[in-house]
């Protein structure tokens, strides 16, 4: 009988400042859009696991947190996800963009690299948005990141084109350790379903107007129904603060709630690949009283 070939598993974070492609990286590594893109900043809030598996090797990449001034030194919700999520990995990718200066917030993560007392795994340095920049001042980038902190390797990619991706994946997989798997070969991510159904509705809601709702909006899915013919219904509650983001998200006659409504539903079946009725609500949460607008959109 011929002898199972052994397994690889492992855990690798991704680290870096606001918009610098973080999620554009996961979701391209796993080949699945679990983590939320979208131009407003600070959109992944908590941690979020891409898992991705291929002949004998099985990865999970732990999307954090983007850093900000001054988030490494005050802002304890995030720094407690993000040293977790190094603490708990095998290596971490720490992602900059390419045009962007050494920030102070940089400096400080790097600072608080040295100064740990536990033991920290590898890192490596991978430089995005290549194709914005010339060979030369991306060689020198590399270096200069490289002085402040020691690297075990640097990848120079294009997350939003591709570049040099397949050189990093190929990279993870031949290093990662031998292991049991954690998760099926199916998994794509850790995710319960009413979370990955809130994260769908809330990256359509930050793309549609995201200059003024804030990012920390809540998004709640509460009840899902599977019908006989396969179909779900699926009800949602919009969770907002403030009365003129209600009436934001609602918009005239409704309109931009519907909008809303439409393309996360679309997003939901693209991504479970079956139909759904899906159905908004807009709560203003008040300590003593909720408002609330209910729409309906199903096909």
């Amino acid at each position: 009988m011929k002898k199972k070939e052994n397994q690889k598993y492992g855990t690798i974070a991704i680290l870096g400042e606001v918009n610098v492609g973080k999620s554009t990286l996961l979701n391209l590594l796993i080949n699945k859009e679990i983590s939320i893109v979208t131009h407003k900043a600070n959109t992944t809030r908590e941690k979020v696991r891409g898992i991705t598996s291929d002949g004998n090797t099985q990865i999970v990449l732990i999307d954090t947190p983007g850093l900000s001034s001054p988030t490494i030194k005050t802002d304890r919700s995030f720094l407690t996800q993000v040293w977790g999520a190094i603490i708990e990995a095998d290596f971490f990718l720490l992602v900059i963009d390419c045009r962007k200066p050494i920030s102070r917030t940089l400096l400080n993560l790097f600072n608080e690299l040295k100064a740990s007392v536990k033991k920290l795994p590898d890192a490596i340095l991978v430089i995005n948005k290549i194709d914005m920049f010339s060979k030369e001042k991306l060689l020198l980038k590399s270096k200069e990141v490289n002085d402040y902190f020691s690297f075990k390797k640097t990848f120079m990619i294009s997350a939003l084109k591709g570049y040099g991706v397949s050189d990093l994946k190929s990279w993870m997989y031949a290093t990662i350790p031998e292991s049991s798997w954690g998760y099926p070969k199916s998994a794509r991510h850790d995710m319960t379903i009413e979370k990955f159904l809130n994260e769908k509705t809330r990256e359509v809601i930050l793309l549609r107007i995201h200059q003024e709702v804030p990012y920390n909006l809540e998004v709640d899915t509460y009840e899902i129904k599977k019908l006989r013919d396969g179909k779900l219904k699926v009800w949602q509650s919009i969770n907002v603060y403030n009365a003129r983001y209600r009436a934001m998200l609602i918009g005239k006659s409704g309109h931009t709630i519907k909008s809303i409504s439409i393309n996360a539903r679309l997003n939901m079946e693209k991504a479970l690949n079956q139909k759904i009725h899906l159905f908004l609500e807009v709560k203003l949460k008040k300590k003593k009283s909720t408002s609330i607008e209910l729409v309906g959109e199903s096909h």
